[in-house]
């Protein structure tokens, strides 16, 4: 029999459905307004011939990570998030910073995701709140079709697509890839995954997919479904380590960001906030050793002594 949290967390991420379904359908309806898609390639042909051959690097880390986190050693997930740490500070500064400066808002992008690779060495060295452990489930299942979309599916829908491979965004150099190949670790996590990581790649997504849906960057269909599910399952896989209100609220958070998908500012804020609140509750608990447990706390209640 289902308990009230879960009935309320049930409820509140069917209205992050709802918002989903009837946001994305206005933008097929009316598309967003976005540069040509000629243009958007011509931007990552140059990146791409600048950052050669970064690529290469970036592709052999995430054979290194999806080893570590399969046949995992010592400090396993401590190198993981290092690297996946190592992406975001490259794609914050190289991507942002250095070979899309007049991008809109590249700046505040370039702080975004240095800020998140900050956030993911301290949950995954400084605190051990991150831990990757691919299981044989769901969550991990899905974990692995993300990973593998990232890496392989991406560049090859561009290429059916009739694109030439330097045209197309990468994983490693290009945000969305990178960010859809993050939400399959996230996955991989061993629950309850620290939330103050998910509000930033999520409010990328949100912001990047309008724009490049309209261009026909058909790639990106992957990484908003990568987001929404990884949201989804987060939220209500970990609704056992926590009161119900807060499962609750993090379904109608996730709403509310829905609705305002391409609007840079608002989702930034959104996030950078929900981030904030996030980080001051697992600081407010206790550092979680790597070896712990998956198990949710048992629920306590009154017993009969007979």
């Amino acid at each position: 029999m289902k308990t009230r949290g879960d009935l309320a967390a049930g409820i509140a991420l069917g209205v992050a459905v709802v918002a989903a379904a009837v946001t994305y359908g206005l933008l097929a309806v009316h598309p967003w307004s976005a540069s040509p898609l000629g243009a958007f390639l011509a931007m990552f042909d140059r990146a791409n011939a600048l950052a050669w051959p970064a690529q290469v690097i970036w592709y052999l880390a995430a054979v290194a990570i999806v080893g570590l986190a399969w046949w995992p050693v010592r400090r396993s997930s401590q190198w993981i998030c290092m690297l996946a740490a190592a992406y975001f500070a490259w794609i914050g500064i190289a991507y942002f910073a250095w070979l899309t400066p007049g991008m809109n808002l590249s700046w505040l992008w370039a702080a975004v995701f240095t800020l998140q690779a900050v956030l993911l060495v301290v949950a995954g060295v400084a605190r051990s709140d991150l831990v990757i452990r691919p299981r044989r489930d769901l969550a991990s299942a899905l974990g692995a079709l993300l990973i593998g979309y990232a890496l392989a599916l991406y560049p090859l829908i561009g290429l059916l697509g009739g694109h030439p491979l330097h045209t197309l965004p990468v994983f490693g150099l290009a945000p969305c890839p990178t960010v859809t190949f993050f939400f399959g670790l996230l996955l991989w996590a061993r629950p309850p995954a620290p939330k103050y990581l998910l509000p930033l790649p999520l409010a990328w997504a949100l912001v990047a997919a309008p724009p490049d849906i309209a261009r026909g960057v058909t790639a990106d269909y992957g990484m908003l479904v990568a987001a929404l599910i990884t949201a989804g399952v987060i939220i209500w896989r970990d609704r056992a380590w926590g009161p119900a209100w807060q499962s609750a609220t993090a379904g109608l958070l996730l709403a509310l960001m829905i609705a305002w998908s391409g609007h840079d500012n608002v989702l930034i804020g959104v996030a950078v906030v929900l981030v904030a609140l996030a980080l001051a509750q697992a600081v407010h608990g206790h550092p979680r050793s790597p070896q712990a447990g998956a198990s949710p706390p048992a629920r306590t209640g009154k017993q009969k002594v007979g």
